[in-house]
């Protein structure tokens, strides 16, 4: 059978795993406590109790302890020499319309060669440049250019 060590591993390595596919950084904490519970069930010799106790402890600490610092590295809005305002974003930037975009019906826009969902207050059709006025999560806004 296996050792708690190795189970405390694999749920650690599989929830920063999963936190590829579920955005906010949060499975990424609870896996990195749950490796830090692995260490120390390693080290010493922890009853379940103290090892639950150990990995909420360690979870909760580097949940609110470095999630301020680390999502904007992982959200990619941190880089050496990057402004103080993270939601800057796109704001400013011009693209151009790959599908029509009206009030209440997204489309999608094309600035700097990446295709973005887009929501405006006006229909825009196809073709049509537009400028970025702002960002809703993974959505942008924008208006005519």
């Amino acid at each position: 059978m296996f050792s708690p060590v190795f189970w405390w591993a694999l749920v650690g390595i599989g929830l920063m795993i999963c936190e590829f596919a579920v955005p906010g950084l949060i499975l990424f904490f609870f896996g990195l406590g749950a490796l830090v519970t692995a260490l120390f069930a390693w080290l010493l010799p922890l009853s379940l109790t103290m090892q639950l106790i150990v990995f909420t402890i360690a979870s909760l600490v580097s949940l609110f302890g470095l999630r301020r610092f680390l999502k904007p590295v992982f959200a990619g809005k941190a880089t050496a020499g990057a402004g103080d305002g993270l939601s800057e974003g796109l704001a400013g930037e011009e693209g151009k319309v790959t599908e029509a975009v009206a009030p209440g019906a997204p489309g999608k826009i094309l600035p700097h060669g990446t295709s973005w969902k887009a929501e405006s207050e006006e229909s825009l059709e196809a073709g049509q440049a537009v400028v970025v006025v702002g960002q809703k999560s993974l959505t942008l806004i924008v208006k005519s250019k």
